[in-house]
């Protein structure tokens, strides 16, 4: 919409800062029931008493879109307003007290400066009205908006601008990043592998935790609704849709599947207790299913009902005549890999957790990691990394890790999933050296300063928790929602 609010809103600051006024109320929460003597009051901000109308006329303000009301939820919606009522309060507060202002000649010259109202490079005053018109905003309204978007941005550069940070820090987040390490791996998804579940192992696991197998069957039947087999002949003419719409005239009109079928009975396939993976209950994989078909008609709610099912191209009619859910057996194989699988995973972590353990108490060093090797018969790879976006050996994700340690620190290296799992050490590290000149430097000069601003706004947070005590009265505020 507006440039201005636009170049605030997506700037990484407005971000934290948003999130830093909504959260000291979501910590908070709903405050304790006012007295009775405060009935019509609505929210308390420490000693600044707010009653139910200024919300309501704070509401009435916003032009809320009853369809979004509706898409959201009325009682969601209006926490979201509070939340943010909340917010604005404690920026004027907050403003007011360091004595930032918004005169009248600088709002005038943000919205005359606005590219969206601009016309052959001057201010329209038609363009203005019409953005007011379209997007039913009361000119003192909208201005007001627009001098609260600026109000955040000038507390904001109170707090977090004109910081310079020395070279040190700058340097520092540069070499956090682009730091040459040297390491020795074993990927111990080498040693892991050699553990395979027994069929005792699977048996147990299964016998344990029997009754959380469980998967819904059904019993079905179906018939392929073809050319030749409802007008005899190969092609889909204008002969063979009519006999489409007439089944599905049928079906609407409650006619039996058998009825509908009833010179094709035997081209009906009939398929008796299947899960949705095409397995049944003696873990039988059945491949003549068509995915597509079977997906549908798990969707198929009603029991004892035909239903007509199309895609791509292709009709049919089907029933499902039972359902029920079953407890898995062995037989199945895809659901006992599974069991394999998770078994597998358990071996994993619990093997990760013991190196772990060790590692914390000091009980493990380079001396270990070398009898690890030889006891397992696998290699100690070695490898040069030469920044964190050095993907040639491990992942992004790896090596956000791996530059979280030090030289000569030894640690557990595992993706989200547990699919790739090594024993690191870091040997050697060499420090990177920068142009205080070049292009890269001044690129995190700018991180170095959004890091350091994000501790700055944490650190308010912690003030805002500490200075400011918000109260909101349940009873008037459901009374609020329930007229609305």
């Amino acid at each position: 919409m507006l440039s201005s609010i636009r170049k605030f809103s997506k700037t990484f600051a407005a971000k934290i800062f948003i999130a830093i006024i909504a959260l000291p109320f979501v910590f908070w929460g709903m405050g304790p029931i006012f007295s009775s003597g405060k009935k019509n009051v609505l929210l308390e901000i420490n000693d600044n008493k707010i009653n139910s109308e200024e919300f309501i006329t704070y509401i009435q303000k916003i032009n809320l879109n009853r369809d979004e009301v509706e898409r959201i939820g009325k009682s969601k919606i209006f926490d979201q307003i509070l939340t943010n009522y909340i917010s604005e309060k404690i920026i004027a507060i907050e403003t007011e007290k360091k004595g930032i202002q918004l005169t009248d000649r600088a709002l005038k010259n943000i919205l005359i400066n606005d590219k969206y109202f601009l016309k052959d490079g001057k201010f329209s005053r038609t363009k203005y009205e019409k953005f007011l018109l379209k997007n039913r905003y009361a000119a003192p309204i909208y201005e007001r908006s627009v001098a609260n978007v600026e109000l955040k941005g000038q507390l904001l550069t109170y707090y977090g601008g004109g910081i310079k940070l020395p070279k040190f820090i700058i340097n520092d987040s540069y070499k956090r990043e682009n730091q040459i390490k040297e390491i020795d791996f074993i990927d111990l998804n080498k040693i892991y592998s050699k553990n395979t579940p027994s069929e005792e192992d699977v048996k147990n696991f299964y016998e344990k935790n029997k009754g959380l197998f469980k998967e819904k069957f059904k019993t079905f039947r179906y018939l392929e609704l073809t050319p030749e087999i409802l007008t005899e002949k190969k092609d889909f003419d204008e002969d063979y849709f009519k006999k489409l719409d007439g089944i599905e005239n049928n079906i609407l009109d409650g006619k039996t599947f058998d009825s509908i079928v009833s010179r094709n009975k035997q081209k009906v396939i009939n398929i008796e207790f299947v899960n949705s993976r095409k397995s049944n209950q003696d873990g039988v994989f059945l491949e003549k299913i068509n995915d597509t078909l079977l997906k549908k008609i798990f969707s198929i709610e009603n029991k004892n009902k035909p239903e007509f099912i199309n895609f791509d191209n292709n009709y049919y009619i089907a029933e499902v005549l039972d359902e029920k859910d079953m407890v898995l057996t062995l037989k199945d194989q895809e659901f006992k890999k599974t069991i394999i699988a998770q078994l597998e995973i358990n071996f994993i972590i619990k093997e990760n957790a013991k190196l772990l353990e060790k590692i914390r108490n000091k009980k493990f060093h380079e001396k270990e990691m070398l009898q690890l090797s030889k006891k397992n018969n696998v290699i100690i790879n070695k490898a040069k990394i030469n920044n964190i976006k050095d993907t040639s050996k491990f992942s992004p994700n790896l090596l956000k890790t791996i530059y979280k340690f030090n030289s000569g620190q030894i640690f557990v290296l595992s993706d989200d999933l547990l699919k790739k799992n090594y024993l690191v050490r870091i040997t050697k590290e060499k420090d990177p050296k920068i142009d205080p000149n070049s292009d890269i430097y001044k690129r995190y000069v700018g991180k170095a300063n959004v890091e350091y601003i994000s501790k700055v706004y944490k650190s308010y947070d912690n003030y805002i928790n500490a200075n400011y005590k918000i109260d909101v009265n349940n009873k008037v505020l459901e009374r609020l929602k329930n007229s609305f």
